[in-house]
């Protein structure tokens, strides 16, 4: 028997920061109240960022949020 896929949603919130003496706009994913991964702009590309443990640099913002959910869907 298969089991049914259930429908999670996943929240994006943006929050100023000032990160090395600079102002920037970090952008988290939350799922119920858990922090599940943070992205972090980093010149043209975007760093994601899960429990501190850096995921990867990534071209676009969608592909840093495709990263953290794929990784959390493994680990969970």
């Amino acid at each position: 028997m298969t089991k049914k896929n259930k429908d999670i949603q996943v929240q994006i919130k943006e929050e100023e920061r000032v990160i090395n003496g600079n102002k920037q706009t970090v952008t988290q994913l939350v799922i119920g109240k858990k922090i599940i991964g943070e992205i972090l702009p980093d010149n043209k590309n975007f760093q994601a960022y899960n429990d501190g443990h850096l995921l990867g640099n990534f071209k676009s913002l969608d592909d840093g949020i495709e990263a953290l959910i794929r990784n959390w869907n493994l680990h969970k």
